[in-house]
């Protein structure tokens, strides 16, 4: 690797605000401690809600980064933030010269062919993982990046309401929250309101909002969700976007595809679904029936971490 050669910081496709903001994050830790050029990117483009986060901490949005495949200089370096799987990375992974992965989730399947620095810890967010990071290594947080971690963390635990939150996040939260200067439920409603204030949106860019694909075997199957307060809100994004589905479906080359409308105040969540196993998957894994209309209510299920994908794995594998 040169002297002036950019290392970029980058999480997964369609990103959320853990992704874009723990890549900002750890880009300035990794600038702070080793003097070296990291530089934040992005896998998509920004959702209404991590907009909301930038644009209240005065943070400009990463670049796109539309892929890594090799150039005549050489591979790119890049370190992976929130995701450790290739069907979420950005285009050209396997091409790229992957230096470092910091994560929350399940290990996934990308390789490496020399051993690399790989820190997935059980916790509910990324951006938890990064502040310890800036703890270990004696970094002061500053108020924009305490805003952006904390943001994360309300964002992914669902202000802590997800089973994916630990004590460690909660406590995590609060600290960023005072640097920050925010009052934690006053500004986390603000944000998911402006994440779920999806009027102008297309059906298509509603569903790649928090998109992801996921792999069982031979069955793949992409799993999308959206957060509101409202419940009448999430059926109007329902309407929207069932007439889309049977198209992703196609497009995304997956078998089945399922969407997690999410009401944060009841903590439940209406999946809708396209597919010819799909029914049959929801039913088998939570051993319910459909509610009257074409939908599956699921009480208690809010995280697509921890109370989704796991059932969905089980009962195709």
């Amino acid at each position: 690797m040169s002297d002036n050669q950019k290392i970029y910081v980058v999480g997964h496709k369609n990103p959320d605000t853990d992704s874009i903001c723990s890549a900002i994050a750890y880009a300035e830790l990794k600038r702070r401690i080793t003097k070296e050029t990291y530089e934040a990117r992005r896998a998509g483009n920004v959702n209404e809600e991590t907009q909301y986060v930038l644009d209240y901490f005065k943070v400009p949005a990463p670049e796109l980064l539309e892929s890594v495949v090799k150039t005549e200089e050489g591979k790119v370096s890049v370190i992976l933030v929130d995701h450790n799987e290739v069907g979420q990375a950005v285009d050209g992974i396997k091409e790229a010269e992957l230096l470092e992965i910091i994560d929350h989730h399940k290990i996934g399947d990308i390789t490496t062919e020399a051993p690399i620095y790989f820190r997935n810890q059980p916790v509910g967010c990324t951006a938890s993982i990064v502040y310890q990071m800036y703890e270990e290594n004696n970094q002061e947080v500053s108020k924009e990046i305490a805003g952006l971690l904390c943001s994360a963390i309300l964002s992914d635990t669902l202000m802590f309401r997800s089973p994916t939150c630990t004590p460690k996040d909660k406590e995590i939260a609060e600290k960023l929250a005072e640097i920050a200067q925010i009052n934690v439920e006053e500004y986390a409603m603000a944000m998911f309101k402006a994440g779920s204030n999806l009027a102008d949106k297309t059906p298509e860019e509603i569903f790649f909002q928090d998109f992801k694909k996921f792999t069982a075997g031979e069955v793949s199957f992409g799993v999308g969700q959206i957060s509101s307060m409202a419940e009448d809100e999430l059926f109007e994004i329902a309407d929207r976007l069932k007439p889309y589905m049977p198209q992703a479906l196609k497009e995304q080359g997956v078998d089945m595809i399922f969407f997690m409308l999410t009401d944060i105040l009841s903590e439940s969540t209406n999946l809708i679904y396209v597919g010819d196993k799909a029914e049959a998957t929801i039913e088998k894994a939570y051993k319910i029936s459909k509610e009257a209309g074409d939908y599956y209510k699921l009480a208690g299920v809010v995280s697509r971490k921890k109370q989704l994908i796991p059932f969905f794995m089980d009962v195709l594998q």
